[in-house]
């Protein structure tokens, strides 16, 4: 399999995964962003989700849920908006340790019996897990700065492959529960 290949399976293997296994959010917004301005919203082209080897269906997907969002926030798509849309992704390899004690009994020891021994040992299983971070940030256009990043979490599942439109929906309405803004009158 090419690395690109490979890169853009991964990429929609854990965006599959929000619906099955929830996915963590968190979001950070600029102190000096005046969100009573902004009225009008448009997207970096490319974003930097369709970069490098990531398929151009990812862009599309999250364009369409942002718009949404943004939208039903009174947000309209505009040539010149007020603020810039991008999505980024970064992938993290976690490894979870999970140690527990093991009861033993053995009888014998060198060949000779002299009763039953009892005794605890202890056993160790490392599992790694991919995860994948989605970057949603809205840039101030005239400023050049972040005005709010959404950030959602996700570990990587090869489950649902055929779910990846209701799960990027799925991660982005959860990560824009936390942008409180709408545009203003």
């Amino acid at each position: 399999m090419k690395a690109s290949h490979y890169l853009a399976a991964l990429l929609a293997a854990i965006f599959l995964t929000a619906c099955s296994s929830g996915v963590t959010v968190r979001s950070d917004v600029s102190p000096t962003a005046d969100f009573t301005r902004y009225k009008t919203y448009g997207f970096f082209q490319p974003m930097g989700i369709e970069g490098g080897y990531n398929s151009p269906i990812f862009g599309e997907l999250f364009r369409a849920a942002i718009s949404q969002q943004m939208e039903s926030r009174g947000y309209t798509l505009s040539k010149d908006p007020d603020l810039l849309v991008n999505v980024t992704s970064q992938f993290d390899s976690k490894v979870r340790v999970t140690t527990y004690t093991q009861p033993y009994m053995m009888g014998g020891y060198y060949g000779r019996y002299y009763g039953p021994a009892v005794g605890m040992g202890t056993e160790s299983r490392a599992k790694v897990t991919q995860e994948v971070s989605a970057f949603i940030d809205l840039v101030d256009n005239a400023g050049d700065r972040i005005a709010w990043q959404g950030v959602g979490v996700i570990t990587a599942s090869d489950k649902k492959a055929q779910e990846l439109k209701q799960t990027i929906d799925f991660t982005v309405n959860k990560v824009f529960e936390l942008y409180p803004y709408k545009a203003p009158q």
